[in-house]
């Protein structure tokens, strides 16, 4: 007998791969599509996401850290996988044992990870840039540094990449800018002989907004989980949410007018009030926020969150909800169903991005993968 489960999220891995699709469709032929799969795939699921989207054909997984690689590994996904944090010593054995490629951050890592590599065999690296994101890597123009590291021994310079800053606010000058630093560098390399075969920058604004981004690969990651990498919704482009989040009626009380509800009584009903108790809450990954923003939607209607969202459950009001009982399923995140409970509304509400909403998704929430033909 399956355990009752009071709150869930639904993957939607065709929807995934649907996404990865639309993506690959872009990009000129030889390009490379790195999908990034780190935070436990921005909250989907690390490792049912990994396999989808191996097989809609990403040709690259990136990871943040080792241990997330290695947790790759010995679920038994061999998809060449870069870690995109900075590496580290102490990484250097599990690098080798494990096949996955390090991120080299300056030239100091660079020789040790080659001196290292004089016992054991040659390791495939990506250099990381500076262009000016201003997080990791070497300066962009720092020319001589990494010309250095393309001729260490043991070390195959495969790629080169970057971070974009603003990719995702167009009008900024500050993408324009990395942009020409990157590719001066590229073709500086090109001149010399020493470009590595992988050179990418792109997120996913820049995959699908600017296609002089491309390069040799690159790395969409919030557009291909189904949301706008701008923050709008409904989005431009043809991706579809992956995530929804669902609850159930956990009770119903009237509630006389004047009567307050939740902690601090910050909302104080101005009639009698139907309210229903929703199993969900900030520990779930539902932000607690502003007290008495958002909706949650039952049979349909949007149904207004009343005062403050509490640890394990939200109060809603249903007055103008038919026939809702105990039991009935809440749409808390459900951008198919309406865009006031978007990802992306939920974010803006929240005066935040998408990322932070799914990778906020709690581990006690039941997670269940569907295919097209099975969602509801």
């Amino acid at each position: 007998m399956q355990v009752p489960h009071p709150n869930w999220i639904e993957i939607n891995l065709d929807n995934l791969q649907g996404n990865i699709r639309y993506a690959k469709s872009l990009l000129p032929a030889g390009v490379k599509l790195l999908f990034p799969v780190k935070a436990d795939a921005y909250g989907h699921g690390v490792l049912p996401v990994s396999i989808a989207a191996m097989e809609a054909g990403v040709d690259f997984l990136g990871v943040a850290h080792l241990f997330e690689g290695i947790t790759l590994r010995k679920n038994g996904i061999n998809a060449r996988t870069l870690i995109l944090g900075p590496c580290q010593e102490s990484e250097f054995p599990f690098l080798t044992e494990n096949n996955l490629t390090p991120s080299i951050p300056d030239f100091e890592t660079a020789k040790k990870l080659s001196d290292f590599l004089q016992k054991n065999s040659q390791l495939k690296v990506h250099i990381q840039i500076d262009t000016g994101m201003h997080r990791f890597g070497i300066r962009h123009n720092n020319l001589d540094e990494i010309k250095k590291i393309c001729e260490l021994p043991n070390l195959e310079i495969e790629g080169m990449y970057s971070h974009l800053a603003t990719a995702d606010m167009p009008e900024h000058s500050a993408m324009k800018k990395q942009v020409s630093r990157f590719d001066a560098l590229v073709r500086e390399l090109e001149k010399e002989g020493k470009k590595p075969p992988l050179c990418h920058i792109a997120n996913s604004a820049a995959t699908f907004l600017f296609p002089k981004t491309h390069y040799d690969m690159v790395r969409p990651g919030i557009a291909l989980y189904g949301y706008d990498p701008l923050g709008k919704f409904p989005s431009e482009f043809p991706i579809k949410p992956v995530l929804k989040l669902r609850s159930t009626v956990r009770s119903l009380r009237q509630v006389e007018a004047g009567e307050g509800i939740s902690y601090g009584h910050f909302f104080t009903a101005k009639k009698n009030m139907l309210v229903a108790t929703i199993a969900i809450g900030y520990g779930d990954g539902y932000l607690r926020g502003e007290p008495s923003k958002g909706v949650i939607f039952i049979h349909g209607k949007p149904c207004p969150i009343l005062g403050r969202v509490c640890m394990d459950a939200c109060m809603v009001d249903v007055s103008d909800v038919p026939n809702v009982k105990a039991g009935d399923i809440a749409e808390c995140i459900n951008g198919e169903l309406s865009g006031q409970i978007s990802v992306e509304a939920f974010a803006a509400e929240h005066k935040t991005i998408s990322y932070e909403i799914t990778t906020r998704m709690a581990n006690r929430l039941f997670k269940i993968y569907l295919p097209s033909n099975e969602r509801t």
